[in-house]
């Protein structure tokens, strides 16, 4: 910060470099006003000043982000994102989801550029540092389970989907997760991590019949969860047929054990495993 402080104005700088200084690179209005000694009025028409000089982004009114100097380097904006997601919503309740929670997790390598965000609260997205911040809505009942708090950095916590829910989440939503292409690698890479039981209960409390369709084809597919998980999904499905991957187009053959449509390349399902 020192590097650039000749750019800002003496009060600015000394606001920016004592922000930094304490980690606080998102802050509000009363954070920056203990700091400047001014007024709150004074105040938010620095803040206002730096954000047209592109020293702030303000996330929502009162509250504000610090660009980092490194703005530049992809690593530096994705440990911030989920922290950036978190500062978006809060108060109202959220929870990491989809992709996100996929990458989280560490089952997808590639990076992704949209943040996804369940919440029973409607809230257009918005772009910040590169990324796109999507807001699912999420029935309020269905925030109530499936839930942890993660560590993003040293010194932040978000709230995101555990393991299950994830998995649950994006056999329910494949459109939000890159295709059950996805899912199914992200499914083999922990599958010694699942509690296959707890998978089962939140397919039941979803109560989404495809997620159930889904679900079990996977797990037997690759042999795992064991018979009396199979078993148990297997009794919460319907008579209608459901697309493996709802963003394929409706083709290939008819599954009647797990009344799922495979519209997905068999050979793809089975290459996971080899990889």
């Amino acid at each position: 910060m020192e590097n650039s402080s000749r750019t800002l104005g003496k009060i600015e700088s000394r606001l920016l470099n004592v922000l930094s200084s304490h980690d606080k690179t998102i802050f509000a209005v009363e954070d920056a006003r203990k700091i400047t000694g001014s007024s709150a009025v004074a105040t938010r028409l620095l803040l206002s000043d730096l954000v047209r000089k592109k020293w702030l982004i303000r996330l929502i009114p009162g509250k504000y982000l610090i660009v980092p100097l490194s703005a530049g380097e992809e690593a530096e904006h994705s440990e911030n994102w989920y922290v950036i997601a978190k500062n978006l919503i809060e108060p109202q309740p959220y929870y990491i989801s989809h992709y996100s929670a996929l990458e989280i997790y560490e089952m997808i390598i590639q990076p992704i550029y949209t943040v996804y965000i369940s919440t029973p609260n409607r809230k257009r997205p918005k772009e910040v540092l590169g990324a796109t911040h999507q807001f699912v809505y999420t029935q309020p009942k269905d925030m109530e389970w499936g839930t942890e708090d993660v560590w993003i950095t040293s010194s932040q916590k978000v709230r995101a989907s555990d393991l299950e829910r994830t998995i649950i989440d994006c056999l329910d939503r494949p459109d939000l997760c890159g295709g059950i292409s996805e899912i199914a690698k992200g499914i083999w890479a922990k599958r010694g991590n699942i509690d296959y039981q707890k998978l089962a209960q939140y397919a039941k409390r979803l109560n989404r019949k495809s997620v159930a369709k889904r679900l079990g084809f996977l797990l037997e597919t690759y042999g795992l969860g064991g018979q009396e998980v199979l078993s148990e999904l297997k009794g919460m499905l319907s008579s209608s047929y459901a697309l493996l991957d709802p963003t394929l187009e409706e083709a290939g053959r008819f599954l009647s054990s797990w009344k799922i449509r495979v519209n997905v390349d068999a050979e793809e399902l089975i290459n996971i495993t080899r990889t």
